[in-house]
């Protein structure tokens, strides 16, 4: 019973962890943006091509675990419309930014 409320913590604090860190690349970028530097994401991009294929990375690992829990507990029609449509948007985002940049 006690590993089943370690893994409620552990995907509770880990929502909340994710959702903040979310908040902050946002915030990130519209800092960037209004300081005039919003070219410069793009260049550091292909400064340091690891970050790039590492967010690739975790995008795709996000979109895996996203689709495996709605096939374990498929929830409300709107939620699964959700999980799949930007699952699907993320994976054509991720693919165009291969072709476009490269790995």
């Amino acid at each position: 019973m006690k590993t089943v409320k370690k893994d409620v913590a552990a995907a509770s604090v880990g929502g909340m962890l994710l959702a903040f860190l979310a908040t902050q690349h946002h915030n990130l970028h519209m800092i960037l943006l209004t300081l005039g530097l919003g070219g410069s994401t793009l260049a550091f991009m292909q400064a340091y091509p690891s970050v790039r294929r590492g967010m690739l990375l975790v995008s795709l690992a996000i979109v895996a675990l996203n689709l495996r829990s709605l096939r374990r507990a498929p929830g409300p029609g709107g939620m699964r419309f959700a999980v799949l449509g930007f699952s699907v948007l993320t994976v054509v985002i991720a693919a165009w930014s291969v072709v476009r940049l490269g790995l």
